[in-house]
């Protein structure tokens, strides 16, 4: 080495460009001048500590000294934002999305090697992010770190408040139109009227709608901050990095891309890295590609077709064995998690209403126009009958009179709205409400948090569930399922073995253990929580069985079968030595000491490659033989039956030698097998039953995995997905996107070939399964479909989002996940869905029960208003009257029908489909029939009963009315009663037609009439006026009509508890006891308003006889009969769905 003489550093001439390298730095950027004594400390550094190194260079070029510089100081050279040296962050997730799309050797070696910065593995990285594989970044480099690429967080939507929830709740139409008709109602009552009661209905209707917003949108809240609690406590966590060369713990969120983070067993991961240098990391996937078998890491290693060794950990995933550093290339919504994110987001945006509220919408549009067009045509029939009474001068009409008439044609327009009000169904906005609030805190308690509450009935008439398997379908817990031992194949609760057999197979399985696996007891369940390696837990638990014989395990205890082993071979008990697993070997083996010179060889493995090294074979009774070709074959058999059923087949063998072996290769020769293990992540024990319910009631499930094809097909069998492999049936991802979505744009008809016969979808990516949901959704073959998504993995979420119900696992889902659905399965358990499905069902049947009801009502009401308004010239029921029909005592209705509980049988029938209408043709059946039987007794009650009577005149000397002279159970007559009809109608067309007072005119005597001296005109000035009736006019005929009306509605509240034609209306009343409670208060209520004196008078009521309440209520009870009736007609003679 020589010094240059030029330089007062007397720095060796081999390192003359690097000098120049500062100098140019130094010259392009001011903000470097800083570092330059550092560059040269470091250089001189490099000439003291790495001689060896340059003299192996021997005599490099320039160039090459240069780079070497560059590349060691690094870390001293300040991080500059500048946005031209480094990488940018969408070109880093190009790089993450390149390794996360292609994981089977051929696409790597052809699609990710040939990239110019992975080619140069973590070298080009390291160089392209200014940093050190060593030292890491600098403190002062990481607020322009995070400026160019961001912060590590992925922050969610800020809580929707519950001001802005209210405002979207008031967009739905059928409110819209309530408030439209409350105002109407308001203006025409308060300034037209002038009505000291006109603000009444208007204010309740108000009032109607403020408590549907208030109930939906609190609850909407609550639920979110509930869920937001939830995930709380889970956003931060601790994490270790190399900074200036130094270990540091900080928070994940202070994490920037260039960190070195340190790893290790059971860290989550929570950026997208890059794994540098010689580490033994095993990643646990699942929660992001569906997959449990553990990814190793570090530089791409590949045999044959497999990919050992892969280099990128993403976000969200779990490191379940080893150490390592990694180099952080994306953190925040950067990484491949953030971008599930944005899946997540783009679904957000097309989010619409749910499918039951569009039916409620469609049928309100078309309830709306039918109610304006019956009030228009009321409208002008009275004003056409009005024309006619001018023409033929009939009473009060002879002449135009401006105070009487304009007043009679405001009072026409008004009955045209009263009509159009009367037709809407006000209740149903708070009855689906009411029916929603309702079921979702019933399903908390079957462990379905739902979030969303349109999710509730949207799940009623889901047709297909598209199921993540790991977590879902399965525990997630890798378990020992099956053992053979001396030529029997058992299941862990048939297996018996001799005491020497089963020592050795629960030493062999738990000394060859990593010390930090561990099992911890659970608050889920008997079953233990895994702590590290996924399969060793599962052997640890099968040691805790077979020591435990059949009794009870306490997980908390020292007690344990395992940690009994282990305390006999602790890991730095003398003698002891583990040959730890590689990849090319397929196992390992531990050492161990067993006496005074003797030494025991445990081995675990491959069951093909630890096999092949057996000499002998444990017997059942503990004695050894030599492996005989037959045994050997015997052996092969069940290794390839395991196989077939998917199982994890690991062999454990023993060795018993008299010195201590450091060879490895010597350590495992001649070995004894002990046994097999076959181990599998294991279906829930409930989701086969669950599954095959879902099958009778008409919904199709699949199974999209990450798992390999045979896995999946295997799992599939054992839950009932399907009964063997066919055509079609089962498909791995790639060949499905290369189908269905060539260029990554979906062809629907193509695809539409593809998914009737689908079931099982295995090496699937994130977006096969959102392309599965958005195509099954946008089929027109067949019944329209209605899809849900089960996941609990950040892969799951775009789908999650997408589907029209999305349910997340609540103990193993991720955030991710959780944030997409729609409803959160508290317990993890496929057979918490079918119950989703059933309260699903139950919603829409409620809310249909109680459509049945309040329609049955606005048709009856309707009419009798049109017929009141265009015939009597005003509705038999008053506007107060109507206030408690559709809104007080619709309402409690609501509350009552809108409550009942799910039953088993909701699910022996096929869900609604998308396309159909609310109104089938039972329900249409229903209340045509009840509203008609309704409508002639009101018939009748109101034009065959009240006597007609002059003023002044005795009700014995009225003219009677038809049923006037019957008698009653008590011996009074009933019917025989003053008419309430308007005295114009009574006096043109009864008996005393013709009594009509005559004009006054002055010069005519028989108009007028003299009292005290004084002219008294036989038509008062205000008899025009009350001719038509008047509302403060309080008859009991009237009370009658009332009162018959709202009982019939009263016993048609117990028929509308069945839709489905059911004959029994009774079954199940007693299991609603809150049903009970409505229908005798609201019966209480009624009997209040007709008999408690002055609130009677309100409702513009009368005391009623004991004969006229017997009348009434027996009336009333005509409609349980009467639907017996009903069911016998054929339903088919009436529209609907």
């Amino acid at each position: 080495m020589e010094p240059n003489n030029n330089d007062d550093t007397n720095l060796p001439t081999n390192l003359e460009d690097a000098l120049n390298c500062i100098k140019s730095l130094r010259e392009t950027n001011s903000h470097l001048e800083a570092k330059n004594h550092a560059l040269s400390v470091r250089i001189a550094f490099l000439q003291k500590k790495n001689t060896a190194v340059q003299a192996n260079l021997g005599a490099p070029s320039h160039h090459r000294a240069a780079e070497l510089v560059l590349s060691s100081t690094k870390p001293t050279e300040k991080f500059v934002d500048d946005g031209k040296t480094q990488l940018s962050r969408s070109q880093l997730q190009q790089i993450i999305k390149l390794t996360f799309d292609n994981t089977t050797a051929a696409d790597v070696k052809h699609f990710v090697l040939g990239h110019p910065l992975l080619s140069q593995k973590v070298t080009g990285l390291v160089r392209a992010l200014c940093t050190s594989a060593e030292r890491g970044i600098s403190e002062d480099e990481v607020e322009d770190r995070q400026r160019k690429f961001g912060k590590n967080e992925i922050p969610m939507e800020p809580q929707t408040s519950i001001l802005v929830l209210m405002w979207e709740a008031l967009q739905d139409p059928t409110l819209i139109f309530l408030c439209f008709a409350a105002i109407v109602s308001l203006v025409i009552g308060v300034f037209v009227e002038k009505d000291p009661m006109g603000w009444l209905e208007g204010t309740a209707i108000l009032t109607a709608v403020v408590v549907v917003v208030l109930v939906g949108s609190i609850n909407d809240y609550q639920k979110e901050s509930q869920f937001r609690s939830l995930n709380a406590k889970k956003d931060d966590m601790t994490v270790t990095v190399v900074r200036d060369g130094q270990k540091k713990e900080m928070s994940c969120h202070n994490l920037v891309v260039g960190d070195i983070l340190l790893l290790g067993t059971g860290d989550i991961v929570t950026c997208d890295g890059y794994a540098i240098g010689p580490n033994d990391l095993q990643i646990n996937e699942k929660m992001l590609t569906g997959e449990t078998v553990n990814k190793r890491k570090g530089e791409y290693e590949i045999d044959g077709d497999r990919v050992v060794k892969s280099p990128v950990l993403f976000a969200g995933t779990q490191v379940q064995d080893g150490q390592g550093k990694v180099l952080v290339l994306a953190v925040g919504t950067a990484t491949y998690q953030g971008t599930m994110q944005q899946k997540m987001d783009e679904a957000d945006a097309e989010h619409s209403r749910s499918i039951l509220q569009q039916k409620l919408d469609d049928m309100t549009s078309y309830i709306t126009n039918a109610g304006a067009a019956f009030a228009v045509v009321t409208v002008l029939i009275l004003c056409f009958r009005m024309y006619i009474g001018f023409h033929q001068g009939l009473c009060c009409k002879e002449s135009w009179d401006h105070a009487v008439h304009w007043s009679e044609l405001l009072s026409f327009l008004i009955s045209g709205v009263t009509i159009f009000v009367v037709a809407v169904p006000e209740g149903l906005p708070l009855a689906v409400t009411i029916a929603l609030a309702f079921s979702v805190k019933k399903m908390l308690k079957d462990q379905n948090l739902v979030r969303h509450l349109t999710a509730c009935e949207t799940m009623g008439g889901a047709t297909t569930i598209c199921s993540d398997k790991t977590g879902t379908l399965t525990t997630s817990k890798m378990t020992v399922v099956k053992v053979f031992c001396d030529g029997s194949v058992s299941t862990m609760e048939s297996l018996k073995l001799s005491p020497i057999l089963k020592k050795l197979l629960c030493d062999a399985a738990v000394v060859n253990t990593m010390s930090k696996t561990n099992l911890r007891a659970s608050s889920k369940g008997k079953e233990p929580d895994y702590l590290g390696n996924d399969t060793e837990c599962g052997l640890l638990v099968m040691a805790n069985k077979l020591g435990a014989n059949g009794k009870a395990i306490d997980y908390d205890s020292e007690d344990q079968e395992y940690k009994r082993i282990r305390r006999e071979f602790p890991e730095d008990m003398e003698g002891r030595k583990q040959f730890t697993f590689s990849s090319d070997r397929k196992r390992m083996s531990t050492r161990v000491k067993i006496g005074p010179g003797k030494y025991r060889v445990f081995c675990k493995g491959a069951a093909e490659m630890v096999v092949e090294l057996c000499t002998n074979k444990y017997n059942m009774d503990g004695s050894v033989e030599p492996m005989s070709d037959k045994a050997r074959k015997e052996v092969e058999a069940v290794i390839n039956q395991f196989a077939d059923e998917a199982l994890r087949t690991i062999c454990l063998a023993v060795k018993d030698v008299n010195v201590e072996i450091d060879d490895v290769e010597e350590a495992e020769k001649n070995l004894t097998m002990i046994g097999l293990v076959g181990i599998e992540d294991p279906v829930r024990e409930e989701v086969p039953l669950a599954i095959k319910r879902c099958r009778e009631a008409g919904i199709i499930v699949r199974m999209v995995t990450g798992d390999n094809m045979k896995t999946a097909a295997a799992i599939a069998k054992k839950c009932g997905i399907i009964d063997k492999e066919e055509e079609g049936n089962v498909i791995d991802g790639k060949t499905f996107r290369e189908r269905v979505a060539p260029g990554d744009v979906l062809d629907q008809h193509e695809f539409d070939k593809v998914w009737p016969k689908l079931r099982v979808m295995g090496r699937s990516t994130p977006l096969d399964k959102h392309l599965l949901v958005s195509g099954i959704q946008a089929s027109k073959i067949g019944v329209s479909q209605t899809v849900a998504v089960t996941g609990d993995g950040t892969n799951d979420a775009p789908a999650l989002k997408k589907a029209d119900v999305g349910f997340a696992m609540g103990v193993q889902g991720t955030d991710v996940a959780k944030n997409a659905s729609d409803i959160i399965i508290m317990d993890d358990n496929f057979a918490s869905i079918v119950k989703a499905v059933m309260w699903g069902r139950c919603v829409y049947d409620n809310i249909c029960r109680f459509l049945q009801f309040q329609l049955t009502v606005n048709i009856t009401a309707i009419v009798v208003a049109c017929v009141g308004s265009a015939v009597l010239t005003s509705s038999p029921l008053t506007a107060i009257q109507m206030l408690w029909v559709n809104l007080i005592m619709d309402s409690f209705a609501s509350l009552a029908l809108a409550t009942e509980d799910p039953s088993e049988r909701l699910l022996q029938r096929k869900p609604y489909p998308r396309n159909r209408a609310v109104l089938s043709k039972i329900m249409m059946k229903n209340m045509i029939l009840h509203a008609l039987w309704q409508l002639v007794i009101l018939a009748v009650l109101i034009f065959a009963v009240g006597d007609v009577c002059q003023p002044h005149q005795q009700l014995c000397d009225c003219s009677k009315s038809l049923l006037s002279d019957l008698t009653g159970y008590w011996g009074s007559k009933p019917f025989h009663v003053p008419s309430g009809r308007p005295k114009s109608y009574d006096f043109a067309s009864t008996a005393a037609a013709g009594a009509c007072p005559p004009v006054f005119d002055p010069a005519d005597k028989k108009t007028f009439e003299k009292k005290r001296g004084k002219v008294v005109p036989l038509r008062s000035p205000e008899y025009c006026h009350h001719s038509k009736g008047s509302a403060s006019d309080t008859t009991q005929h009237y009370t009658m009509i009332f009162n018959v009306f709202v009982l019939m509605q009263l016993f048609n509240e117990i028929n509308s508890r069945k839709i489905h034609n059911e004959w029994n209306v009774f079954s199940g009343i007693f299991n609603n006891y809150l049903f009970i409670f409505i229908v005798l208060g609201t019966m209480a209520a009624q009997v209040a308003l007709i008999e408690v004196p002055g609130l009677n008078t309100a409702f513009g009521c009368q005391s009623l006889t004991p004969d006229q309440w017997l009348v009434c209520v027996l009336l009333g009870f005509s409609t349980i009969p009467f639907n017996f009736i009903v069911r016998l007609v054929p339903s088919e003679l009436f529209p609907g769905s």
